[in-house]
């Protein structure tokens, strides 16, 4: 939660992963983003690029194109909008929030188009999240509607993903999978349990699902990944989407 890049090399030494979120664009911000990604890259830990709201302004699509060009990332995740205006599309995006015009099919073929651009694991989230490191191409169908109607878990995802990769650096697709899945899952478990009503009550239990997970998965239990909904996609061709 560092927003003082001066602090990114010691951090880069802990064994965690970097997550730059653009939630806020300033010149005092972006300075410290290329910093910060700098520290990470040298020091080899992995960088998550959460471009948020990236084609809602003109600033937000110049601070996406001076972080492409001042670091790599070992994953990018984002919505639809986002990804296309970071694969280099002109996209008005409304806000931080995105309609999913494209197909599946699409989508599939943008996130591969892009990872296999950039050398790194796509996530693009919606109803249906794709992902892919521009070889193997994965969709997740977990989740509920209800993260659709509270605010900030795009970026939660983007922590919950970092942590994954942090742990498990040998595959970031598959990182990134896990922790798209546990999310979903978790969501799910929420959304069925009596105390819910709507999405103020959903959040607590949203987090408390995760954190039953966790603890779940530390003692060895697993039975909360049989509801994984995950697939291959072959993807066709790389049409510009």
């Amino acid at each position: 939660m560092s927003s003082y890049a001066e602090e990114a090399a010691d951090l880069a030494k802990l064994g965690g992963a970097l997550v730059l979120n653009m939630g806020t664009v300033t010149p005092e911000g972006i300075k410290n983003y290329t910093q910060a990604l700098k520290a990470y890259n040298d020091a080899g830990r992995p960088v998550v690029l959460d471009p948020v709201g990236a084609g809602a302004t003109s600033i937000r699509r110049n601070a996406v194109k001076t972080l492409l060009s001042s670091g790599t990332f070992t994953i990018i995740k984002g919505n639809q909008s986002e990804i296309q205006t970071v694969h280099g599309a002109t996209v008005a995006q409304r806000g931080v929030d995105s309609a999913s015009s494209l197909t599946i099919p699409q989508r599939a073929s943008l996130v591969r188009s892009l990872a296999r651009q950039r050398g790194c694991v796509v996530l693009l989230t919606g109803p249906t999240d794709l992902l892919s490191d521009g070889r193997r191409t994965i969709r997740v169908d977990n989740g509920n509607e209800l993260l659709g109607m509270i605010t900030g878990t795009g970026c939660t995802l983007g922590t919950t993903v970092s942590a994954m990769v942090a742990a498990y650096e040998a595959d970031p697709l598959l990182a990134a999978v896990a922790g798209t899945v546990m999310f979903g899952v978790a969501a799910e478990m929420a959304a069925e349990r009596q105390d819910v009503k709507g999405p103020g009550s959903f959040v607590p239990a949203f987090l408390d699902e995760l954190y039953g997970i966790r603890k779940a998965t530390a003692r060895g239990d697993l039975r909360w990944s049989v509801l994984a909904k995950i697939a291959a996609v072959h993807v066709v061709d790389e049409a510009q989407c």
